[in-house]
């Protein structure tokens, strides 16, 4: 079956698993509901479809909106690096303040770098990061102790939520979808925030790139912030919400 010919199937707006399933019937009689699993994960691993929603996806070429990529400091870079090579079995994340810039009217002119790391492996990490950067990194700091001792540039280390999403060409790096939701759930990271950003922050990570909204929903639930996040892109932003069940 030509994956061009189902691509050219299928409705410009939003489809469902069952639309899919309706297009591969019609070039296809032998196809089954057991096929559509295996036909929907190529089609999503090929970049011919993106998920916008639960049971929603649209062609790559409607959405219009690129994937997000973050823009890293040199010495975020190294840390990520050093960490990922050392210790290649420890989950982590790396991001860092300045990042923000792209969205936010306040800038933020003293950057710091977070690295997440999965609970086990906090203190590994911050050993093997404190011989490099010395007096430059914090382990699970409060808002004081950051604003006490922290540097700019200065490193944090903190425990990686479980079910944190995963960076699309890097499992390591950021999405945005985290982002957004860290920004509600995270303390120390809206203290460095001006919460009149929000909305218009928000509004341009969605209309700048493609964010997935069954993953967003998923990492808000574990962090209790859905309902707090729904009812803020209702009632804060023009976002529409594709999912009835993220409603």
């Amino acid at each position: 079956m030509n994956d061009k010919s189902i691509i050219s199937g299928l409705n410009n707006q939003t489809f469902s698993r069952n639309d899919l399933f309706k297009v591969a019937v019609s070039l296809e009689q032998q196809f089954s509901q057991t096929d559509i699993r295996n036909l929907l994960e190529k089609l999503l691993a090929s970049d011919l479809i993106v998920r916008v929603g639960r049971n929603q996806y649209q062609k790559k070429s409607e959405i219009g909106f690129s994937e997000y990529q973050p823009h890293y400091s040199k010495k975020a870079k190294e840390i990520k690096d050093i960490i990922s090579k050392q210790f290649p079995l420890i989950d982590f994340r790396v991001w860092e303040l300045t990042l923000l810039n792209e969205f936010v009217n306040h800038q933020i002119a003293h950057n710091k770098i977070f690295v997440e790391v999965e609970n086990d492996g906090t203190d590994f990490i911050y050993q093997t990061i404190s011989e490099k950067y010395q007096n430059e990194v914090l382990l699970k700091p409060t808002s004081d102790e950051v604003y006490r001792y922290g540097k700019d540039d200065g490193i944090i280390i903190q425990r990686l939520v479980s079910e944190s999403p995963r960076g699309r060409n890097d499992k390591y790096e950021i999405t945005l979808e985290k982002l957004i939701v860290d920004m509600f759930a995270s303390k120390l990271m809206s203290s460095f925030l001006t919460r009149g950003d929000y909305p218009a922050a928000i509004e341009d990570m969605f209309s700048k790139y493609y964010i997935d909204q069954v993953k967003l929903f998923r990492y808000a639930k574990r962090r209790n912030k859905a309902d707090e996040i729904r009812d803020f892109l209702k009632q804060k932003t023009s976002v529409k919400i594709h999912s009835e069940e993220m409603q």
